[in-house]
């Protein structure tokens, strides 16, 4: 009997194809766009480099201020003659307009308390850069004015220019055989893939309600067909999809990803615990949306409760905007949401090197989250029965 269970739950999902274009196109969609968005924050440097306008008279002091400025890699800065600040942010597309006197340094060094250095942008701007601007300049100019004491002093000066390259930062894992430098792809597509995993719910809502709205459920039940065949044979198929999702995800993080100029996706973790990971989130995915199955009358009111608490559960979660950009209130209250701890877990193993005793924690609450709704989808059916 429990054969026929599952072949029947085979055809149902085969059926419903616009729930497995859900499953399968949306994360890869979503992989593809948000691993690109958000390369810059994972990078120290950026492909279109800011633009600067420098408005300053030429002369040698000025010039090398330029020089050493454009080293930065985050701007392109071009020395302009004075102009109206809206044409410059506006019309010629500046990110920022820069003001610096040409006896700047004459003035630090005699303390004047006027002296200010002008940035100008427009109000959308992005206040890292800007902050990242205003560090440069300083850094700068600190630079040229040491490097002029050094020679007053009659000192070697020629460290200064290389100080940047003797501070080197160098990541630490938890395993010592992961080399690998952290990138967007490795957020977006664990990310992702445990967000279309949740959305399972889609395809099992659909055959669920209608097979109670239909009579199916009672006519199995008739035949005295105990609750938990019925509620394996739910848990079984759309297991073996959401599997699936996770093969095609990651081969996409390797293999697309890199074609449309993304970084790939590189796992060197321990793949049956990804898989063990996986299996976890699938599960409680699943229970859930068995829970929600049950307590809807309609297809349409399963998806809209469950698709609106999934995509809180993925705001909270750090699948949407990643947690390192979370305020620090706003990270404590994700530690809340089912798709954190699968997220978190993936991160553990792709990105920070850490095993099995690191997301233990994680995948104990994914189980219990599983066996709450799993018993309360008991519960629920065992009552419709009786």
């Amino acid at each position: 009997m429990f054969y026929y269970i599952l072949k029947k739950e085979f055809r149902l999902i085969f059926r419903d194809i616009h729930a497995l274009l859900v499953l399968f196109l949306m994360p890869a969609a979503f992989i593809l766009i948000m691993s690109l968005a958000l390369k810059n924050s994972y990078s120290n440097t950026l492909e279109v480099p800011l633009k600067v306008a420098l408005t300053a008279p030429e002369t040698p002091e000025i010039n090398l201020f330029l020089k050493e400025l454009s080293h930065n890699a985050y701007f392109e800065v071009t020395l302009v003659s004075k102009s109206s600040l809206k044409k410059l942010l506006f019309e010629e597309k500046y990110d920022f307009a820069l003001h610096l006197d040409e006896n700047y340094k004459e003035k630090i060094n005699k303390n004047d308390k006027t002296f200010t250095i002008q940035i100008y942008s427009k109000p959308d701007t992005n206040k890292e850069y800007l902050s990242i601007l205003k560090h440069s300049i300083v850094e700068v100019i600190s630079k040229n004015i040491m490097k002029d004491y050094f020679i007053a002093s009659k000192k070697d000066a020629s460290l200064l220019g290389k100080l940047d390259s003797t501070v080197v930062n160098t990541y630490v894992y938890k395993n010592n055989k992961q080399e690998t430098t952290p990138t967007s792809v490795q957020q977006s597509v664990p990310a992702w893939l445990i967000f279309s995993m949740f959305f399972i719910l889609i395809p099992i809502s659909n055959t669920f309600v209608n097979e109670k709205n239909f009579g199916t459920l009672a006519r199995i039940r008739s035949i005295n067909v105990s609750v938990f065949p019925l509620l394996t044979g739910k848990i079984l198929p759309y297991f073996i999809i959401n599997q699936i999702q996770v093969v095609l995800m990651l081969l996409m993080g390797i293999f697309l990803v890199p074609l449309v100029g993304g970084d790939a996706l590189i796992i060197q973790g321990n793949y049956f615990l990804i898989f063990f990971v996986t299996s976890c989130v699938s599960i409680a995915a699943i229970c859930f949306a068995l829970f929600i199955a049950n307590i809807s009358k309609t297809t349409e009111e399963a998806t809209s409760i469950g698709g609106v608490i999934n995509i809180i559960f993925a705001a909270l979660g750090g699948i949407m905007v990643p947690k390192f950009i979370m305020p620090e209130f706003m990270q404590q209250i994700s530690a809340y949401s089912p798709m954190s701890w699968g997220l978190e877990s993936l991160l553990e193993l792709f990105v920070r090197g850490g095993n099995f005793s690191d997301i233990s924690v994680y995948l104990l609450y994914l189980l219990l989250f599983a066996a709450v709704f799993l018993l309360l989808s008991y519960i629920l059916l065992k009552k419709g029965r009786n």
